[in-house]
């Protein structure tokens, strides 16, 4: 029994290592957008640095008219969030409020869209937390369109402990939801 015990285990052990393996390798894989790309939409997640220079340097390149900034903290001006950033051409910011977290940020996201009539959206985050801000999106708006653009972290100590941070957090909304899609049926 103990080596019944012993091999499940690590069977476990290498499942979970080669799955974190494919999670980073994911997270590091930049896919850009054709450089003629075109989207209104640009929905940004704070949190993470450089998100909001990313979203407004975009502006122009996709020809946008909208910024969502999600998971703003409350009393926050936007020249507070913008700092050195200048936003370009005529844009209207939108500052949310709602989002405590990314399925908070996934909700707020739905409810704009919904408000402005976006079909289509470039999402901005940090390459680390996109696959779960993705998943969490999609499951409140299937219908919404959505272009990833990741934010490039630093490889290094810090972003192998986010990564590990992010990957048991995904896992767990796949749980989650894989629990709640059986329970609901």
């Amino acid at each position: 029994m103990t080596k019944l015990i012993l091999k499940f285990v690590v069977i476990i052990f290498f499942a979970v290592s080669i799955s974190f393996s494919i999670f980073i390798f994911d997270a590091r894989k930049i896919e850009d957008l054709p450089s003629d790309f075109v989207c209104e939409d640009i929905v940004v997640l704070t949190g993470g640095k450089n998100r909001i220079k990313v979203a407004f340097d975009s502006v122009k390149r996709f020809h946008a008219k909208n910024v969502l900034i999600s998971g703003v903290y409350r009393g926050t001006k936007l020249e507070d969030i913008l700092g050195d950033t200048k936003i370009i051409g005529d844009v209207t910011v939108v500052l949310g409020y709602k989002a405590l977290n990314t399925e908070g940020n996934a909700r707020e996201i739905c409810e704009v869209a919904e408000e402005l009539g976006m079909k289509e959206i470039v999402l901005i985050t940090s390459d680390y937390h996109m696959f779960r801000s993705l998943h969490e999106v999609r499951k409140y708006n299937k219908n919404l369109k959505i272009y990833p653009l990741k934010v490039r972290s630093v490889f290094n100590s810090r972003f192998i402990r986010l990564c590990f941070k992010e990957f048991y957090r995904s896992l767990g909304i796949l749980i989650r939801d894989a629990v709640r899609g059986i329970s609901n049926d």
